[in-house]
C-alpha cells in the first residue's frame, strides 16, 4: 500500500513537472540546472508587509522634558553673544568692502592722472613736431598744415600753451 502511494505521488509530481516546465526543446541537463536555480531562489516580501523593520520607525519620539529657567537664560545669553559676533563680523566685512572700494578709486585716479600726463606729453611732442614740419617746408607738411584743424585739436593746443 505504501508502494502504491509512492507511485501515485511520483506520478503526480511528474505531471506537475510537465505542467510547469517551460524548457521545451532544451536538454535534460539544462532543465535540471534551471529547476535547481529556480528552487533555490526565494523572494523576500516587500518592506511594507513585514511586521518589524529597521528602516521604519516603530515609535514616536519621546516628548522633551521642559528645561529650567537657568537653561533658558543661558540660551538667551548665548543668542545675544551670537548676535553680537554676527554683527561684528558683518561690520568688519562692510569695512573691508569700503576699504577695497577706496583703494579701487585711488587706483582709478592714479590711472586717470597717468593717462592725462601721457596725453599732455604727446600733445607737446606733436606741437614740437608741427613746428619743425613747417620750418622744413615739405609739400606734404604744407598740405597737412593747410587743412583746417578741428576745434578740439585747437582747444588742446591752447591748453598746452597755457601750461607752458
Amino acid at each position: 500500500m505504501t508502494e502504491e502511494l509512492e507511485e501515485k505521488v511520483l506520478d503526480s509530481l511528474a505531471e506537475l513537472d510537465k505542467l510547469y516546465t517551460v524548457f521545451d526543446g532544451a536538454s535534460q541537463e539544462d532543465v535540471a540546472y534551471a529547476k535547481v536555480f529556480w528552487s533555490s531562489l526565494s523572494l523576500q516580501p516587500p518592506i511594507e508587509s513585514r511586521l518589524v523593520s529597521a528602516d521604519i520607525r516603530q515609535r514616536l519620539r519621546a516628548a522633551k522634558t521642559p528645561h529650567s529657567t537657568h537653561a533658558t537664560t543661558n540660551k538667551a545669553s548665548l543668542s545675544k553673544r551670537d548676535d553680537e559676533i554676527q554683527q561684528d563680523v558683518y561690520l568688519k566685512q562692510k569695512q573691508e568692502e569700503r576699504q577695497k572700494y577706496i583703494e579701487m578709486a585711488k587706483k582709478r585716479e592714479q590711472i586717470i592722472a597717468l593717462l592725462k600726463k601721457q596725453r599732455d606729453e604727446r600733445i607737446k611732442k606733436e606741437m614740437i613736431s608741427d613746428q619743425n614740419k613747417t620750418r622744413n617746408g615739405n609739400l606734404v607738411d604744407k598740405r597737412l598744415a593747410s587743412k583746417p584743424l578741428s576745434s578740439s585739436v585747437d582747444e588742446e593746443k591752447k591748453e598746452v600753451q597755457k601750461l607752458q
